[in-house]
């Protein structure tokens, strides 16, 4: 926009030389610059040079009419202010140039060099006001486009309404939430359109906006309703009610904010059930440990008067089956710390069809529905956990029986697939390689389509008796596998699961363990703090052909280690309890060990198998891992794979390494004058 005092340029288009002297010195008294064009292509001819701030057009000229050149210089996009100067006789046609845009028009008589002045004058400043409420339009379009893109952009609904209620705006977020387009909502009542709903009453006779535009304050802090769109579907929402108001305070409307909760009352619902779910796994943790202790006792007794009693004794099956009822209970703990997600996964090398075709056969002993396993010779293995993958399709194998109540066949494939890069990221794998893929397939009733994807969450059941941690506990120990568990279903066809495992893609150092009992030689020290414990221990460990020495509590046990050591007769293990009420622990104990003694070889032992200890033992120093309870051959097959590493040195030969690492190091020390 030109400021007011800067010089105007004026072009005057006449062809009376006269009049267009006057004209000149009466506007350059003014302080306006002129130019003189004497016919319509003269001007044409000017403008394309120069530029012009106002034409002073004389609507007959020599070559062509007044309106004959305006409408050459809007041909050429050249867009003007003009003033029509006209003789005596052509008011008809002065109107007619007004109607095409002229600011004003004068008649060629005594009074035009008196007005004239004045009339250019208000002409430049009404020229100048519309330039400025152009601008100012054009900022109120752009501020209107950014306020648009912005509450469209947002998650809150956003409503506004006038002094009576009914709706003058509403950004795409609200349409959703009321089911109402704002074309169908413009101008109707709030309290059509956004329905409060409260115990299931409609709160129409009381509607927040109502209640801001009788009172005149904002509804603060947010409220909690329930939302009933134009469907008759509720949802959860937050709202706020503020009053919209002039800057002389006088209310002008409400604006209505609304927030829908449904996505986080699910997370809080969740995290409710991760909270629950936590404090059911501590609680699992804490029975299972103690429960592990007294199996441990039991189990352990039993083992070793199957090893002293002869198979032929009539006594012999009864223990026997007290055996497998030890085994059945050590399972139950395993499937109530699996259930609350507690224990760490204690990966090895496994062969799936062993596991799976066991876990389901036992799950499904006794119901009219059988099992058929199909897997390849060549099937790889995995790293697994043992325990937890059977207890998954033990989960799975009773899942398909309760589908199929009259009977029928549980098929359960097992191939090996390699995995790309882009089938990774579809899967969710955290990463593309070798796989083994299991699928296991019902001819149940099906899934309906409205509940599968919620079959894998925590305590969702269709099952009146069901408690809903089968399915969620699967999830979960697949996933701390670092594969993937999905379902499928066709209603009145059957299920489909299909489960992705990492295979076991390094070579075997070792064969797998003897089921035989594995005798042994040199001593072993236990530390344990129950008693039984430590009594079974004992017996097992001589039977094997050790000497054995026990202590109860982890300050006992570092001492007994030092003094076996300095006597020249070192011990060759130690077993250690990770836990130990009110005292050292096995991990604290071994830290010290190590300290003393790089060479220590310690068994870590615990009916706690969800702590890290137990799945990453060698990462805490530990040789191996004795999960209780435990038989007489698990203990003998871990003690001979950690002494059988490497022989255990002298006391003369510690002594020797001990000289040779002083010497070392004291001959690279500076001489010392």
């Amino acid at each position: 926009m030109e400021d007011s005092w800067h010089p105007r340029t004026i072009l005057i288009v006449d062809d009376h030389q006269g009049l267009i002297a006057l004209i000149q010195r009466c506007l350059s008294r003014d302080g306006f610059h002129t130019a003189v064009a004497y016919s319509g292509q003269e001007a044409l001819n000017w403008l394309s040079h120069h530029q012009a701030d106002l034409l002073l057009l004389d609507l007959q000229l020599a070559d062509m009419t007044g309106e004959d050149l305006i409408n050459h210089l809007d041909q050429r996009a050249i867009s003007l202010p003009f003033i029509v100067v006209t003789g005596q006789g052509d008011e008809r046609l002065a109107v007619k140039m007004m109607k095409r845009g002229a600011r004003d028009y004068f008649i060629k008589d005594s009074s035009l060099i008196e007005l004239l002045p004045s009339i250019v004058t208000q002409t430049f400043e009404q020229i100048q006001k519309e330039q400025r409420l152009a601008l100012t339009e054009e900022a109120l379009r752009a501020e209107r486009e950014r306020m648009a893109v912005t509450l469209g952009s947002i998650v809150e609904g956003v409503l506004t309404t006038d002094t009576r209620g009914q709706i003058t705006y509403m950004n795409r977020m609200a349409e959703v939430l009321s089911g109402w387009t704002h074309q169908e909502a413009a101008g109707r009542s709030i309290e059509e359109v956004v329905r409060f709903v409260h115990d299931g009453v409609n709160e129409q006779d009381d509607h927040p906006v109502t209640h801001v535009l009788r009172n005149g304050i904002a509804l603060h802090p947010i409220h909690h309703s329930s939302l009933c769109d134009r469907t008759l579907k509720d949802r959860p929402v937050v709202y706020s009610v503020s009053p919209l108001r002039r800057s002389d305070g006088n209310l002008l409307g409400t604006v209505l904010i609304l927030r829908d909760m449904t996505e986080r009352i699910k997370l809080d619902q969740e995290l409710l059930k991760a909270s629950k779910l936590d404090s059911l796994g501590r609680l699992a943790g804490g029975i299972a440990h103690n429960f592990n202790n007294l199996l441990t006792a039991i189990l352990g007794n039993l083992s070793m008067i199957q090893t002293w009693m002869n198979p032929k004794d009539h006594l012999f099956p009864f223990v026997s089956e007290a055996e497998s009822a030890s085994l059945r209970a050590k399972a139950l703990t395993l499937q109530l710390l699996t259930f609350a997600k507690g224990g760490s996964p204690l990966k090895k090398p496994l062969a799936l069809h062993q596991v799976v075709s066991g876990s389901a056969t036992f799950a499904l002993s006794g119901s009219s529905t059988c099992c058929h396993c199909d897997f390849p010779d060549d099937l790889w293995l995995v790293n697994a956990d043992e325990g937890q993958i059977g207890q998954v399709i033990h989960n799975l194998a009773l899942n398909a029986q309760q589908a199929m109540p009259t009977g029928g066949t549980l098929l359960i494939r097992g191939e090996n697939v390699i995995v790309s890069e882009g089938e990774a990221t579809r899967k969710t794998l955290p990463a593309p390689g070798q796989y083994v893929k299991l699928t296991i397939q019902d001819c149940g009733s099906g899934i309906p389509s409205h509940v599968i994807h919620k079959i894998f969450d925590p305590y969702f059941t269709t099952k009146p008796t069901g408690c809903g941690l089968g399915l969620s506990t699967a999830y979960s120990v697949i996933r701390n596998h670092h594969g993937t568990i999905t379902a499928s279903s066709v209603v009145g066809r059957g299920s489909t699961l299909t489960i992705y495992l990492p295979a076991h893609t390094e070579e075997l150092t070792s064969t797998t363990p003897s089921p035989s009992l594995v005798n042994g030689e040199g001593r072993i020290l236990v530390m344990d703090d129950e008693e039984s414990i430590r009594l079974l221990l004992g017996e097992m460990l001589r039977y094997l052909g050790y000497e054995v020495e026990c202590v109860a509590e982890g300050k006992e046990a570092l001492p007994r280690y030092q003094e076996a050591y300095h006597a020249g007769q070192p011990f060759s293990a130690v077993i250690l309890d990770l836990t130990v009420p009110g005292g050292l622990g096995g991990k604290d104990i071994m830290r010290q060990l190590q300290e003393f003694d790089p060479h220590v070889k310690g068994i870590v032992s615990s009916g706690y198998c969800n702590d890290p200890v137990i799945s990453r033992y060698s990462a805490f120093g530990f040789h191996g891992v004795v999960a209780k309870p435990f038989r007489l051959r698990e203990l003998s097959q871990v003690l001979q794979q950690v002494t059988a590493q490497s022989e255990v040195p002298t006391l003369q030969e510690i002594h020797e390494e001990k000289t040779n690492v002083t010497e070392t190091a004291s001959s690279h020390r500076p001489w010392a004058f």
